[in-house]
């Protein structure tokens, strides 16, 4: 899958255990050794997901009218009622709310709810499995977004090394901030980046704070799309990309891309469109689920995905994101510079543009401008070079410290030389000199045939 075009693998905790984790960290690691690529891994929890409980025989078929209770009680539900793991029964719903399960496909409808239970009345019948997800689109309940499961799953996810957290079910920038807190008193929780989950219509009312909060988001179009009208949808990833792009963060797409891939090794018209209109949105990367996971066709679902978005690349038109790109004080100088850079590589026809830079910084702000040119991040930091994969038209290169402008631009000539790109022109470099702990303030122009004989 590596060789065939993936730049990060996401871990799900809501599934499998410790032990088979620990053992996907190691095999991704390996995997990224022996192909000389640096792969981000992102450990997705849980989060504060409500479920139903246990359902004897593992499913029950409702019929459209029919009662259903949701209580507390633990014993395994059948065709009159279920357990739910709902934080406050007596909060979390009134008459005539909907309650939907699973995928959104069942759909009831509150009748009445006390501290005990819920007694509701099937609307949309079908068929209901064991701990199928809850939704109640009216409700406002706050639960922990890292709770003790959470918590768990993190530890390990921090100790192996991960290196991006996803939190599920986000609100607000609280949540947040508050999972930053709980990472930042781990050994080594500070080089852990935050993606937000954008998968509640709740969060799309503070999308901009959240944004200032996380290091990136993903618009998890399964259970926001029970959650918001389905019509409204696609415009709600549009907004959310474009909203993304404004704030300079990289942005994810995901769910049920390739979906029919599970069963086929080629996907359907309709969802090779989607993905290029996610690429066309201005999105930083497309994820495959199902598809990889636990789908008959993994490699070839990762052949198509990237095939598809190589293809739609060259028309993506980066005009409106850098119209939407605004700042004040120090970020808007930084900014600049990067504008400059990005200009100058386009109307020179540069081969690369080079970025040196410790925490990665320089080159997301190069990035968040959608240059055509190849972005090249020359970074000893290992950690900074896992977390550009996520970032568009980035690729990280490891790289020493150099602290002379000629030592550096030497380095990078010699490796855009190394890596054969195409094209003969010059390259461009951008940086914060000195490198560590500078702002970007540099941009030159290089021969690099003449620049890697410097002396």
């Amino acid at each position: 899958m590596v060789r065939a075009g993936t730049d990060a693998f996401r871990l799900n905790f809501s599934h499998g255990t410790e032990a088979e984790h620990r053992v996907s960290f190691g095999r991704i690691r390996e995997a990224g050794r022996r192909v000389h690529r640096e792969l981000a891994i992102v450990a997705d929890v849980q989060g504060p997901k409500i479920r139903l409980g246990e359902i004897a025989h593992g499913s029950v078929r409702l019929s459209v009218g029919q009662p259903w209770r949701l209580d507390r009680d633990p014993a395994p539900g059948d065709i009159t009622r279920v357990g739910a793991e709902i934080p406050s029964f007596h909060r979390a719903a009134r008459a005539g709310d909907p309650v939907l399960l699973g995928d959104g496909n069942v759909e009831l409808q509150v009748e009445s709810a006390d501290g005990g239970a819920i007694e509701t009345r099937v609307v949309r019948g079908g068929i209901v499995t064991s701990h199928a997800g809850l939704f109640l689109p009216r409700a406002h309940l706050r639960a922990d977004v890292l709770g003790p499961k959470d918590q768990q799953d993190a530890a390990v996810a921090v100790a192996k090394g991960a290196d991006y957290l996803a939190l599920s079910f986000v609100r607000d920038a609280t949540d947040i901030l508050r999972a930053r807190r709980w990472l930042n008193r781990r050994p080594g929780g500070r080089s852990v980046g935050i993606i937000a989950k954008i998968e509640r219509a709740e969060a799309l009312e503070h999308i901009d704070r959240i944004l200032d909060a996380a290091d990136g988001i993903m618009v998890a179009r399964g259970d926001l799309g029970i959650e918001v009208p389905l019509e409204q949808l696609a415009l709600e990833q549009k907004s959310l990309v474009r909203r993304a792009n404004a704030a300079g963060k990289f942005v994810i797409v995901a769910t049920q891309m390739l979906l029919s891939m599970l069963t086929s090794p080629r996907p359907t018209r309709a969802e090779a469109t989607d993905v290029a209109n996610a690429v066309l949105d201005g999105a930083d990367a497309v994820m495959l689920s199902e598809e990889s996971a636990i789908g008959n066709f993994p490699i070839e679902s990762v052949e198509w995905l990237a095939r598809i978005a190589e293809a739609t690349e060259p028309s993506f038109d980066p005009r409106p994101v850098r119209d939407l790109r605004g700042g004040s004080g120090s970020k808007e100088s930084e900014r600049s510079v990067a504008a400059a850079a990005v200009q100058l590589a386009e109307s020179v026809g540069a081969r690369a543009l080079v970025t040196p830079t410790h925490s990665g910084r320089t080159a997301r702000l190069v990035a968040a401008l959608r240059p055509r040119t190849p972005v090249l991040a020359l970074s000893r930091n290992a950690s900074a070079r896992r977390h550009l994969a996520l970032v568009r038209g980035v690729v990280a290169v490891p790289s020493p410290e150099h602290r002379h402008l000629v030592e550096m631009s030497r380095r990078a000539s010699r490796l855009v030389l190394d890596l054969k790109l195409p094209g003969s022109g010059p390259i461009v470099l951008t940086a914060g000199y000195p490198v560590r702990g500078r702002p970007t303030n540099l941009v030159t122009v290089l021969d690099p045939e003449r620049a890697a004989q410097a002396i």
